[in-house]
């Protein structure tokens, strides 16, 4: 073997690990960018509205840094979250930064798409209506009270101002056999007269009496 192989052997094998060292600091500091479609998340949605559009579910953003991180990162260490506590009735539209980018560290946004995002809003309000029993095998004669016979219902201002009354799950009397001076009762759920609107209570108890003929005992 060589002599300038074996003199010094120590020093070189010292020399050869420094510069494999390097090689892999030098690598893992090479920058590039990557694209990434990532979730927007909306946030301290105000109680009293609700957003009556679609807005998009992902924005597509470029970040630049360490190539390893960039071709290393999990699902759902990047997201656009969008703070909407000033969000007010109408059209609203709000501009994401990269303030608004959630992302390891190290890592830098250098392109956003799309840039605004626009959000359509409505109050949200309440108010009571009366009940409505669909029934059928009903006897003329039979009196029918309901408990509550009015409730309130709410959602977005549009629908709301729209509804006069709310309607019960249909109940079939038809094989009822109610004797004079007999009450029946039954708890019916409602149906909400629209997508989004929501009953107070959701149901009622539906009281049915066949009076007792006249000079007759029950």
């Amino acid at each position: 073997m060589p002599k300038f192989l074996t003199s010094n052997w120590l020093e070189k094998v010292v020399s050869l690990l420094l510069a494999v060292l390097l090689w892999v600091y030098v690598t893992g500091q090479e920058k590039s960018e990557m694209s990434f479609t990532v979730p927007l998340e909306l946030t301290n949605i105000p109680p009293d509205m609700e957003i009556i559009n679609e807005p998009p579910g992902y924005i597509t953003i470029r970040v630049r840094g360490n190539s390893h991180i960039l071709t290393n990162i999990k699902p759902g260490k990047i997201k656009v979250v969008l703070d909407l506590s000033h969000l007010k009735e109408g059209k609203n539209t709000f501009t994401i930064t990269r303030g608004e980018v959630i992302l390891p560290r190290g890592l830098a946004v250098t392109k956003i798409n799309p840039t605004t995002v626009v959000i359509k809003a409505e109050k949200v309000v309440e108010k009571k209506v009366p009940v409505i029993l669909k029934a059928k095998g009903l006897k003329r004669h039979w009196k029918v009270s309901l408990d509550p016979p009015s409730v309130t219902i709410q959602g977005v201002k549009s629908q709301i101002k729209k509804i006069r009354v709310v309607k019960t799950q249909g109940l079939d009397l038809t094989n009822s056999n109610l004797e004079p001076g007999k009450t029946l009762k039954r708890i019916v759920e409602l149906v909400a007269p629209g997508k989004g609107i929501y009953l107070f209570p959701d149901r009622v108890t539906v009281v049915i009496e066949n009076p007792a003929e006249e000079g007759k005992t029950p």
